[in-house]
């Protein structure tokens, strides 16, 4: 069995997400962490933003995708 994964080591782990790349969090994890009642969805959504991030719920899993950064448009 693995030892409990923490708050900080989970936001460790979205700030160095590459571009586009994906993180799964266990759901038994996310429930620990983030919480089962009716707020936890926008705790969730805040959390993931502020990480530059987009959670999904997924078969058993949070899916948290790092956003693309926008790209400027060349001016010629």
């Amino acid at each position: 069995m693995r030892r409990n994964f923490t708050l900080p080591e989970l936001e460790v782990m979205l700030n160095g997400l590459e571009e586009g790349a994906i993180h799964d969090l266990p759901r038994g994890d996310y429930e620990r962490l983030i919480g089962e009642n009716d707020v936890a969805v926008g705790r969730l959504r805040n959390f993931a933003r502020g990480h530059n991030c987009v959670a999904s719920f997924a078969d058993g899993t949070i899916a948290f995708r790092k956003r693309l950064a926008a790209r400027e448009a060349s001016r010629e």
